[in-house]
């Protein structure tokens, strides 16, 4: 494994920001020392970090793409999910780590999901719709948004519970802090299983009694941004979505009118 010096070479490195020191005819009395911070880098990690000259036409003659701000570069970590199945005997069935959202619908079933959720041991509603997301900042501009859910900034540490179609229209989407443990779990007179899902992927059918379990997970992932999280997110947020985007009002003419 790198150290944190040449974990931060490795990363310069990798953006274009930095050469590779090594020579390629592998003399080893070349100084590998570094331009920024005089930080080094082992022959080991330079031996790992040699990249090939690509031969498509022009290819090496592109600018190398700008990072961050006066050479340094914003890391933001994107929370995720701790996930669990626990079947109805309390054994512990699956476990995933989610980046977007856990998703628990009807499936094939033409009834609605009947599910009870619970807020830290709290019983927080009981769920008759087409089913229920919970998801991350990250995920809030993914099924969450289309389902009418709010779209978080990916700093804020909230988990976002949005209801699929529900029944009930006063049921919303509603924000918790991170540190809660969400649960759900089909009640044993639901009329039919439900299906869950991690990230649109690993699809599970819950039988009566089953539950899935979900928390913050320890293990964000962090993400190199191309200035910073907000700069970023607004940017891509206008690009993907055209956020908020109409043709602006006009001013009021100040020519009066004669009557």
């Amino acid at each position: 494994p790198f150290a944190r010096e040449e974990m931060l070479e490795a990363t310069l490195i990798a953006l274009g920001l930095k050469n590779a020191a090594a020579d390629e005819n592998g003399d080893d009395n070349k100084d590998n020392s570094d331009s920024v911070n005089n930080l080094t880098i082992s022959e080991r990690a330079n031996n790992n970090m040699h990249v090939e000259a690509s031969s498509f036409s022009g290819y090496n003659d592109r600018e190398p793409l700008a990072f961050g701000n006066n050479n340094k570069i914003c890391i933001s970590m994107r929370m995720r999910f701790d996930c669990r199945i626990f079947g109805s005997d309390g054994t512990l069935r699956a476990r995933y780590a989610v980046l977007n959202e856990v998703v628990i619908d009807r499936g094939s079933s033409p009834y609605l999901a009947s599910l009870e959720c619970f807020c830290d041991d709290v019983h927080l509603t009981t769920v008759q719709a087409d089913g229920i997301i919970f998801a991350t900042p990250t995920g809030s501009t993914a099924y969450s948004m289309a389902a009418g859910g709010s779209v978080v900034h990916p700093a804020v540490p909230a988990i976002m519970v949005t209801p699929i179609c529900p029944h009930v229209l006063s049921f919303r989407s509603m924000v918790f802090p991170d540190h809660v443990v969400l649960r759900c779990y089909v009640p044993s007179d639901a009329r039919s299983t439900a299906c869950v899902h991690f990230d649109g992927k690993h699809r599970t059918e819950l039988s009566r009694g089953d539950s899935v379990q979900i928390e913050m997970s320890p293990h964000p992932v962090p993400t190199i941004n191309r200035v910073d999280h907000s700069a970023d997110w607004l940017s891509s947020l206008k690009s993907n979505f055209n956020f908020n985007t109409r043709v602006r009002q006009k001013k009021i003419s100040t020519t009066s009118v004669s009557d």
